[in-house]
């Protein structure tokens, strides 16, 4: 029996490039990893393949170059597709570029979540008071991060930092 693994967005989707059309591309490909992705994003990624097909059947049909790439289109949709990737980031996750290299679009932890997180924190998971329920911050003495989930019965782990 094949166990069923959680996708967890953190890190990286796109790194060294700011062309559109690459852009795109990953992000799109990003786009549908995303379990289950919305009916309003999946007509996003039709629509923007469309537009691109268009456009590459107009660049053969003219001799001069018109690239799609860099027609206000392209950033038009990549605006709106780090606006539907940014909708399956986990909690204290936004998607973008990397605030030390904006070349590194992917889901990176908000600069102020730990000071923000106004649930349950945490130095050691026993601390956790019998009964609770909702999301705890367990940071430990060595600067590692756990966000978990807490139910009447369990505790589970959202993601983790090192």
């Amino acid at each position: 029996m094949a166990h069923k693994r959680n996708r967890i967005n953190i890190g990286s989707v796109s790194h060294g490039t700011l062309l559109n059309e690459e852009l795109i591309e990953s992000f799109i490909y990003e786009l549908r990893q995303q379990k289950p992705l919305s009916r309003e994003h999946r007509k996003l990624i039709r629509d923007i393949q469309k537009t691109m097909s268009e456009a590459e059947r107009v660049e053969r049909l003219h001799s001069e170059v018109l690239s799609w790439a860099d027609m206000a289109e392209s950033s038009a949709a990549v605006d709106e597709l780090i606006d539907a990737l940014n909708f399956y980031a986990p909690l204290g996750f936004y998607f973008g570029a990397h605030p030390g290299d904006g070349s590194d679009f992917g889901f990176w932890l908000s600069d102020n979540f730990i000071e923000d997180f106004d649930g349950l924190r945490v130095n050691d998971t026993s601390e956790i008071p019998k009964g609770y329920i909702g999301e705890v911050l367990h940071v430990n003495d060595h600067g590692n991060v756990s966000l978990y989930s807490k139910t009447r019965s369990h505790l589970k782990e959202v993601w983790s930092i090192v």
